[in-house]
């Protein structure tokens, strides 16, 4: 029988878990400029030596910091998704379900601007990449049911260009104080449901 390393006791299973909800956690405060090892550990009051301990890099840190911070995004946009009624939607009713579905009537600016940072950021890093790439593949999933629950077609590619078209107002209007990103997606998406999503 193999002896478990440290980092996979209890109490290294508890101590890497807390140092990744201290990252994810700074993440959201600072944006990854905030993810750094000495930074996670006070947070996480551990010691610094843990940090390289637990994690590879300072990638895997960023990494599992973005993949904590994704996996809350994920469990709201898929509880405002399941709560939506089935009903058959026109351009315009279909347009604002998806825009409170996956930008979110209560997602504060602050928070849409780290998901957007890490979007930006994750072709610069195979890791963050990764994480980011699994994200896209839950999100594509949540439209489709979105769309299918609206008397909507749900073709993948059509999908992904939905998603393209919310994201791209989305950052358009993170830079273009005071617009509403939820608006803005509403607009943006509204011109073009469809075409993309067309009723069945």
């Amino acid at each position: 029988m193999t002896p478990m390393t440290s980092a996979a006791t209890p109490k290294g299973v508890r101590r890497r878990s807390r140092l990744i909800e201290a990252a994810g956690a700074l993440l959201l405060e600072g944006g990854f400029d905030a993810v750094r090892h000495r930074a996670v550990a006070d947070r996480a009051e551990l010691p610094l030596a843990s940090t390289t301990y637990y994690f590879g890099s300072l990638e895997d840190l960023m990494a599992q910091a973005a993949d904590y911070v994704c996996r809350g995004d994920e469990a709201a946009i898929s509880a405002r998704g399941a709560a939506l009624r089935r009903r058959r939607r026109g351009a315009r009713a279909m347009a604002d379900a998806l825009a409170e579905v996956f930008v979110g009537p209560d997602t504060t600016v602050h928070d849409l601007a780290v998901r957007y940072e890490m979007f930006a950021l994750a072709p610069r890093y195979e890791l963050l990449n990764a994480v980011i790439a699994d994200h896209h593949a839950l999100l594509a999933g949540v439209h489709t049911d979105v769309l299918q629950k609206s008397g909507r077609l749900a073709d993948p590619v059509h999908v992904r260009c939905l998603i393209a078209v919310e994201d791209g107002a989305v950052m358009g209007a993170l830079g273009q104080h005071p617009s509403e990103p939820i608006d803005a997606a509403r607009e943006a998406l509204v011109s073009v449901v469809d075409v993309l999503a067309p009723q069945n």
